[in-house]
């Protein structure tokens, strides 16, 4: 317990972490700066019936939102290595884009997979008490299956993603019965875990007291602060499995 408390600390460990913070709170918020007044321009443009010139912005403008939030993720993800092989030192630098690119994007596509069978479920039956009975009754299974299932993606999903991380392999995160072991046999750090995430979110929403702004950098140390929280009871919880899959600090191999 006493290093999952550590996952405070962690962020601020190297004398460079401001500036690595701010270059994180910088790709969390490229994408509303791009997006957002294109957005507002298109809504702004009433009943014209020409197309607003910002209109042909606006695939380039999510490309480039995507990819900044890919870069973060693959960041997170060495934060993730940093922490599962037992390390302490800080936030790493940002020194490989091209790896952060492609791995984040990875890792996204892995998260949005782990989400469709409880959107499937939901939607799938939903869709049956449609056709069997009236379709107002469409509600009831978002109300009684959405919730349950959600829960139980959220539970599995950072165990899934640390597996997959861990191994240097996506196909990881879906060994449902390796994840689920791994849950059950730290149950209670795994708990203590998102607690602090949860709590590091909260702290992060101190930020807008920064001109709003700041609330950027402080969400950004919250996701770091919460993703060693997990890394680190997910090495307590699967020592085996992450040893000899982690790659020395400073590795470049993918998976």
């Amino acid at each position: 317990m006493s290093d999952l408390s550590d996952s405070f600390a962690a962020p601020f460990r190297r004398p460079a972490w401001l500036r690595r913070v701010l270059m994180g709170a910088a790709l969390e918020g490229l994408p509303v700066v791009l997006v957002l007044p294109i957005l507002a321009g298109l809504l702004g443009h009433g009943h014209r019936r020409l197309p607003h010139p910002s209109l042909a912005l606006l695939p380039l403008a999510v490309l480039v939102a995507l990819a900044a939030r890919f870069l973060a993720l693959g960041y997170v993800r060495r934060v993730a290595l940093d922490a599962l092989e037992g390390g302490s030192a800080g936030l790493p630098p940002w020194d490989r884009p091209a790896e952060d690119l492609i791995e984040g994007l990875k890792l996204w596509l892995v998260a949005m997979a782990l989400w469709l069978p409880a959107v499937a479920v939901t939607a799938g039956l939903a869709l049956l008490v449609m056709s069997l009975t009236n379709p107002a009754m469409a509600w009831l299974p978002v109300i009684l299956v959405g919730p349950p299932a959600a829960l139980a993606t959220i539970l599995y999903l950072p165990a899934g993603l640390l597996s997959a991380i861990a191994g240097r392999n996506a196909a990881n995160a879906f060994d449902v019965d390796r994840v689920t072991a791994t849950i059950g046999s730290n149950f209670g750090p795994y708990l203590f875990a998102f607690l602090i995430a949860i709590a590091a979110e909260i702290v992060a929403q101190f930020g807008l007291l920064l001109c709003c702004v700041g609330i950027l950098a402080t969400r950004f140390l919250a996701h770091c602060v919460g993703v060693y929280a997990f890394a680190t009871a997910y090495r307590g919880a699967a020592p085996a499995s992450v040893s000899p899959a982690v790659a020395p600090a400073g590795a470049t191999t993918a998976p």
